[in-house]
């Protein structure tokens, strides 16, 4: 009778252990991924991620000083660009802002020889200063680390705007669109880096001429303010 007690504990033992086996390798492999599959497809879990802004914008104002080259100048002028810009920005996405430039222009070495040579200077219709109204819409935002305790948020914007430029000939309305990366340092900091293009008729001697400039600028600005949150 103890013999067979024990053949019954022993049988129902292994029966036990083979179950919880089983069941441990039905787990494990349903851990397995097919070769052409990089992560485990999840079917009832979801994730979400929420990447709030270090430093908010909403309801911010920000002043920056810019400085600019013309790089579809004529090749006989250097024409550079001094500019005082404001913005408000509504929220993460939207801004508003002012902006005046200052143009100076001064001939190459090659503009130079011309002169001196030749007394012939380019026949172009030159910039004095503009003003102009923007909007500007951030499309991506993110962040970069430098090293293990650095680390610098930023947006990639557009903007479209309009204004007026002084020529040398009188005033004319001018266009302009903005593609850039804004860099957030701190609470207060900021600076960009982008290239503005700028859209308008100039008067030649050969009559009037549609012209774009491409201003590829650096941009320092201070934000004041903290920032709402809601």
């Amino acid at each position: 009778m103890k013999l067979k007690c024990v053949f019954l504990s022993l049988l129902l033992g292994t029966s036990l252990f083979a179950e919880e086996k089983t069941a441990l390798e039905n787990k494990l492999d349903g851990l397995l991924l097919p070769d052409d599959k990089v992560t485990p497809v999840l079917t009832k879990d979801k994730f979400y991620i929420i990447n709030t802004r270090y430093s908010s914008l909403v309801n911010r104002h920000e002043v920056t000083l810019q400085g600019a080259y013309n790089f579809t100048a004529d090749s006989h002028l250097d024409v550079k660009q001094a500019a005082l810009s404001y913005r408000y920005h509504l929220n993460s996405k939207w801004s508003f802002g002012l902006r005046y430039n200052r143009y100076t222009n001064k001939l190459t070495t090659t503009g130079e020889k011309l002169l001196e040579n030749q007394q012939i200077v380019p026949d172009q219709d030159f910039a004095y200063n503009s003003q102009e109204i923007f909007a500007t819409y951030n499309t991506i935002y993110g962040k970069l680390r430098w090293s293990s305790d650095t680390v610098v948020y930023f947006d990639q914007y557009i903007s479209l705007g309009a204004g007026q430029l002084e020529l040398a000939s009188g005033d004319v309305n001018h266009g302009l669109a903005d593609l850039g990366l804004a860099f957030w340092i701190g609470n207060h900091f900021s600076m960009r880096v982008g290239v503005k293009n700028e859209f308008y008729n100039q008067e030649k001697r050969t009559g009037s001429e549609f012209t774009h400039n491409a201003m590829g600028y650096m941009e320092i600005g201070y934000l004041f303010g903290e920032g709402d949150r809601g």
